[in-house]
């Protein structure tokens, strides 16, 4: 329920920086003629800052920093101790996700993407005690991989829409509203415990890459599926080479994982109207789970990400 004396984005922020040291900022990004990105900061506890972030939002996109800054920078070492996970739930899988974890989420931000079937969402767990910048990203990517959230979304200096503004992306705008709203602080063990291990990365090899398996010019089509299903699903093919498959209700493993890139991945369980396995490469496991098409200029979105999740470098 919200307050009713308070405001969707006075709630919102109050949560993100309730307990931000005192005289620590609030980074704030909005979009500017050739769609560049400015940015200005102001104290975090400004009583208005709310209302000029929702004056900024209903003339072009805005955002803010999830975490408070000690210092007028966006890296990590302007972050300062945060008592708040969050996760970019972009996907249906990743949506779906969302909802069925436990715990539930503090508050969730619907973005104003998304299609009939689903809307985007940002989902914040607020915690009793403050993470630091390094405790802060490696719990955001174990909460990303439970979620098959947007990977991305683990930087620390991570900016994301605020409630009561709109999402130019779109014509008319989308507004970007306050769908969850509890106040629950959890404890950060209870959060932990629900999320996989932080993942080791494999062992790099010469190239600087994960393990390759096969030829080709194009790094991402030469990573082993085992490797590249491993990082993206957060699931880890056993001897059998199975795993529970991320993009079904799956009670019995049925996604099996193929020893070479040729071989690739595919899941006896996924329907598809041949009535054939669904299956792929590292581009359409990524395709389905972040909800990127695979042509056009999405394909070049698609691989960009991909080529940041891997370490790739295209010089």
């Amino acid at each position: 329920m919200l307050k009713p004396s308070s405001t969707a984005a006075e709630l919102f922020l109050d949560m993100l920086f309730a307990y931000a040291p005192p005289r620590s900022l609030l980074e704030v990004r909005y979009r500017t003629t050739g769609r560049r990105l400015a940015r200005f900061f102001t104290d975090a506890h400004a009583h208005n800052a709310a209302s000029t972030i929702t004056r900024i939002g209903q003339r072009t996109d805005v955002y803010v920093g999830c975490a408070p800054r000690v210092r007028r920078g966006g890296t990590r070492q302007d972050i300062a101790p945060t008592p708040l996970l969050w996760a970019d739930c972009d996907t249906p899988a990743a949506v779906a996700a969302l909802a069925a974890f436990q715990p539930p989420a503090s508050m969730i931000v619907t973005s104003g993407s998304g299609h009939d079937n689903h809307k985007n969402a940002h989902a914040y767990w607020a915690l009793t005690r403050a993470l630091t910048a390094r405790e802060l990203e490696d719990a955001n990517r174990r909460l990303a991989l439970a979620l098959a959230a947007d990977p991305r979304c683990a930087d620390p200096p991570r900016i994301l829409r605020v409630p009561d503004t709109l999402n130019f992306k779109h014509q008319p705008p989308r507004p970007v509203r306050l769908h969850q709203h509890t106040g629950a602080r959890y404890r950060p063990v209870e959060i932990f415990t629900a999320l996989p291990p932080t993942p080791s990365p494999p062992p790099p090899n010469r190239t600087g890459l994960v393990h390759l398996s096969g030829a080709g010019d194009d790094p991402l089509g030469r990573i082993a599926p085992a490797d590249y299903v491993r990082i993206l699903t957060g699931r880890d093919p056993g001897r059998d080479h199975k795993i529970h498959c991320p993009l079904h209700n799956d009670g019995t493993p049925s996604f099996h994982v193929y020893p070479t890139a040729a071989g690739g991945w595919a899941c006896f369980g996924c329907p598809t109207p041949t009535g054939k396995p669904l299956g792929g490469d590292i581009y359409k496991l990524a395709s389905l789970l972040w909800g990127i098409p695979t042509h056009g200029r999405c394909f070049l979105q698609l691989r960009a990400r991909l080529d940041q999740v891997f370490g790739v470098d295209r010089g």
